[in-house]
């Protein structure tokens, strides 16, 4: 996740909290009442709060999941989604649960998103993988 102001990715520092990781990094105060971007002191609180809403909406999708309601499921990974796009696990999940109701192309576009905002994403790369052999076959 990244700073709207400034655009620095967070890294954490003893009594931090940790949001990201990418090549830039740049750690949040948490020790005020509100978190902080330590590079241009910009108040990240609500950030933090649709970070967290959006976390809870993927959490309760996995469950979901577990219970194979797939497209409740899907609504609340969705929920996520619509809070924090640029998640490639998301997006990942979004393939799974698109696949698993027969929605192939949906599918497709969602594990091509999350290559997207991940490159290293091995779920989304298998499964396109795998889809591709099976239309050669």
């Amino acid at each position: 996740m990244k700073c709207p102001v400034c655009g620095a990715v967070y890294r954490p520092t003893k009594g931090s909290r940790e949001t990201g990781k990418d090549e830039e990094l740049v750690s949040i105060s948490t020790s005020s009442p509100s978190p902080t971007c330590r590079r241009c002191k910009a108040d990240l609180s609500d950030l933090f709060h649709i970070h967290d809403h959006a976390i809870w909406y993927h959490r309760q999708a996995l469950h979901l999941l577990s219970q194979k309601l797939y497209p409740e499921a899907a609504t609340y990974n969705n929920q996520a989604l619509v809070l924090y796009y640029s998640n490639a696990d998301f997006h990942t999940l979004a393939g799974k649960l698109s696949a698993l109701q027969g929605e192939w192309r949906e599918a497709i576009l969602s594990w091509q998103q999350a290559l997207k905002f991940d490159p290293q994403n091995a779920i989304a790369s298998n499964c396109l993988q795998m889809i591709e052999l099976m239309t050669r076959n």
